[in-house]
């Protein structure tokens, strides 16, 4: 699993970026999430995704 930095734009000197998180295939479909509005938060060391 893993985070990655993509440049969403760039704007004269300014770039701006978003971060893409790739997760695994079965975790995705056992979820059922796939499709849904989903909102992150973190907890201590952890980063929390789960549905609005």
């Amino acid at each position: 699993m893993k985070i990655r930095e993509v440049l969403d734009k760039k704007i004269g000197d300014k770039k701006y970026t978003r971060y893409i998180v790739i997760l695994p295939k079965n975790i995705v479909q056992e979820s059922k999430l796939l499709g849904k509005d989903l909102k992150a938060k973190l907890e201590k060391d952890k980063i929390i995704i789960e549905k609005e």
